[in-house]
């Protein structure tokens, strides 16, 4: 098993097809549509046009795609930040601490563009992806609330 920077040219069909399942373990709701995939294909695309503002990295294992992490260089009125945007894996590879090295990975490179801090979101039910972030070492810094109309 091996992390690895992604290869446009094998990679974007394996993190395309998985974007329906990322969104799914996080939005119970969500009806992955060909709309979602095309607007996921074009975000793939500009990002990998973009490698100083995007590092992707996949897990392979014995050639195939089984994972990816995607983060993103961004600014808010509290200075320069890394973002982790996605990190997914195929379900047969969750809980064996695979996400670990993916998120490695994803610091490796978000330091490498002189950051010093990373930040992601997760929804509060996704309790698996929570505990993976605060071994980590991610923090709650911010709550996000809703309230049924």
């Amino acid at each position: 098993m091996e992390v690895r920077p992604y290869r446009p040219q094998t990679d974007f069909r394996a993190v395309l097809n998985a974007q329906c399942d990322l969104y799914r373990i996080n939005f119970p709701r969500f009806v992955c549509t060909p709309g979602f995939l095309a607007d996921q294909a074009q975000r793939l695309r500009q990002a990998q046009r973009r490698p100083y503002e995007n590092g992707l990295f996949v897990l392979e294992d014995a050639g195939e795609v089984v994972g990816f992490v995607w983060v993103a260089v961004r600014m808010d009125l509290q200075g320069p930040y890394g973002s982790v945007d996605q990190i997914y894996l195929k379900p047969e590879y969750r809980r064996r601490r695979l996400g670990s090295l993916l998120l490695d990975a994803a610091h490796r490179y978000l330091k490498e563009q002189g950051l010093d801090l990373s930040r992601l979101y997760v929804t509060a039910e996704n309790r698996d992806a929570v505990r993976l972030y605060e071994r980590m070492g991610y923090r709650v810094t911010r709550l996000e609330m809703e309230r049924p109309l």
